[in-house]
């Protein structure tokens, strides 16, 4: 009997879950030649990162996703900054993207690259892809990164290097603080609540709703050194615990 009940259920996510899907596959077919022609002419990412963000703000739309911000005019666009973020679902980073005035270079797992089409839109938008399993290679690649953010292009990173899988905040890594200092860019917590709730770790169903966005004040990082980053980390930390709750 509870197996004939839930049939009903299944059916409805089954065809939820194609319907989001459809909606990402159309939008990347139509605006994935676009971004690629604008990569070729602009060096800078610039050009392609605004396709993207046409990109992911037609998949929030078409899904109900409402997207409420807090705290932009802390924020100047011809500045860069390195923005760090908690990580509720696959839906921050587009939700971020098109919330901030900033171009954004999200900080990424080199794996990522793989991925058929989006891979290929993570390089057109010169993300920074990490391989975490060579640090001597990852100091590399941020080093590189790091000179090429300026006139308000910023980094974008996921403080906890993953999604929760709980709902719950994790503990920081202390990478972002690491790459701020070094590279002379003020710090700035950015908080993120919704997301688990409208994509769920293993869901396919984007569920329509609320996706608040808070940003912090911009902490300076001159004058600190690397023996600074774990209270950078902890500082940026507990601001974005104290939005969360």
């Amino acid at each position: 009997m509870e197996t004939d009940e839930k049939k009903p259920h299944i059916i409805i996510r089954f065809f939820m879950a194609t319907r989001t899907l459809s909606i990402v596959t159309v939008a990347t077919l139509l605006l994935g030649l676009p971004a690629l022609l604008a990569a070729l002419v602009d060096r800078t990412g610039r050009a392609p990162y605004r396709i993207g963000q046409a990109w992911a703000r037609f998949i929030l739309r078409t899904n109900g996703v409402r997207i409420l911000v807090e705290g932009l005019g802390k924020i100047n666009r011809r500045v860069s900054y390195v923005f760090v973020s908690n990580h509720q679902s696959n839906l921050d980073g587009p939700a971020i993207g098109v919330s901030l005035p900033s171009p954004l270079r999200f900080v990424i797992k080199r794996s990522l690259l793989r991925i058929p089409i989006m891979g290929q839109a993570f390089k057109l938008g010169r993300m920074i892809a990490i391989d975490r399993s060579d640090g001597e290679k990852s100091i590399e690649t941020i080093n590189r990164a790091a000179r090429e953010l300026r006139g308000g292009i910023s980094a974008l990173f996921f403080g906890e290097g993953s999604r929760t899988r709980d709902g719950a905040l994790r503990t920081f890594k202390k990478g972002a603080a690491v790459f701020a200092i070094r590279a002379g860019l003020p710090l700035v917590p950015v908080t993120v609540t919704g997301g688990y709730r409208l994509l769920p770790p293993g869901s396919l169903h984007i569920r329509g709703g609320a996706l608040r966005i808070v940003i912090g004040a911009a902490i300076p990082t001159a004058g600190l050194t690397p023996d600074d980053a774990e209270r950078l980390t902890e500082t940026v930390r507990s601001v974005i615990e104290e939005n969360l709750t």
